[in-house]
């Protein structure tokens, strides 16, 4: 099987994934255990203030200042929480799928070797 130049470039793209996947999903692993943990502390460091200014007794202008700063930065920070838990959630997820390499890629290259080693290399022949 003849292959364009294209073709085999995406090839060896496709092998250097898969032996680069050993490490990567390690990577992977840590970094998003690494990013869910820092946004779940700074959750918890956000309620805790918004308890501490719900818990303010007189609601004198500096009470109502430190409410509304709270609130402010809980209402800035949520969002950018919850896009990190989705990529810590995604991280996790794809190096434990995939923790011994990505299913179609390892097959295609499989099936590639042994379409290989069975055609004659025309090179070879002559």
């Amino acid at each position: 099987m003849e292959f364009a130049p294209r073709e085999l470039k995406q090839i060896e793209r496709l092998r250097k994934q898969e032996r680069q996947w050993r490490r990567n999903r390690w990577f992977m692993l840590v970094g998003g255990i690494i990013i869910g943990v820092e946004f779940v502390i700074s959750l918890v460091l956000l309620c805790h203030q918004l308890f501490l200014a719900l818990n303010v007794s007189d609601f004198s202008a500096a009470g109502g200042f430190l409410f509304s700063v709270t609130i402010l930065m809980i209402a800035l920070n949520w969002p950018m929480c919850l896009v990190a838990f989705c990529i810590s959630g995604w991280c996790i997820i794809t190096a434990i799928q995939d923790w011994h390499g990505n299913t179609n890629r390892v097959l295609l290259l499989k099936l590639l070797d042994a379409r290989q080693s069975q055609s004659p290399n025309p090179a070879k022949i002559a």
